[in-house]
């Protein structure tokens, strides 16, 4: 009978536990997590946060290392997440992310002018996790310190996407172009010139 007393005891308690683990928690919602991209482009993402659980909820809102490289600014910063805010009317947080330079490319000039590119390469990909850290409202400066009691991630993916092209000589042709108008110009300046100095004699 002591037995059955004692296990009891210690499952009330686990059951406890679990209520108070339960009591203020933290969701993430979205609708894309990949994006393809040319080079030097950007693009953005929205996930959403949430907290159905009857008490308020503080977080940090962090990206992997990875996606660090890219990301060009956030909007939306989100410190606490109200009590009852359900999936439908999660917190938008948006990530804005600028691709750079990654494949190689053929230039005849300069290494920046007239270029082609053959798109051989592997396609680069940034790849990380959107992370929502539960923390106590002291971790958020406001007080000491305490523990992280839970964190909830997304997957988000940025593809480079190489566009094939071949060299593009319009500049050639513009220069050409504009010099050939100036030696035109030269031709009928000193042609009109030698004109009026027939004429004077």
């Amino acid at each position: 009978m002591k037995k059955v007393v004692i296990s009891l005891f210690v499952m009330f308690l686990l059951a406890l536990s679990l209520l108070s683990f339960t009591s203020a928690g933290v969701g993430i919602s979205w609708d894309q997590e990949t994006a393809l991209v040319p080079e030097n482009s950007d693009v953005c993402l929205t996930y959403g946060v949430y907290n159905p659980w009857p008490e308020d909820s503080y977080v940090k809102i962090q990206l992997s290392d990875s996606l660090q490289e890219i990301i060009a600014y956030s909007e939306g910063e989100i410190e606490s997440i109200p009590k009852y805010t359900f999936s439908n009317s999660s917190i938008p947080v948006k990530f804005c992310f600028r691709t750079p330079s990654v494949y190689q490319k053929d230039c005849l000039l300069f290494n920046s002018l007239l270029c082609s590119q053959s798109c051989e390469e592997e396609m680069k990909v940034y790849s990380g996790q959107v992370e929502v850290v539960e923390v106590s409202e002291s971790q958020l400066g406001n007080g000491g310190g305490s523990a992280t009691t839970m964190t909830v991630s997304a997957p988000l993916k940025v593809k480079v996407n190489c566009l094939p092209h071949t060299t593009d000589y319009s500049l050639v042709y513009a220069v050409i172009g504009i010099l050939a108008l100036l030696i035109l110009a030269w031709r009928l300046f000193w042609a009109n010139r030698a004109k009026k100095k027939v004429k004077k004699k």
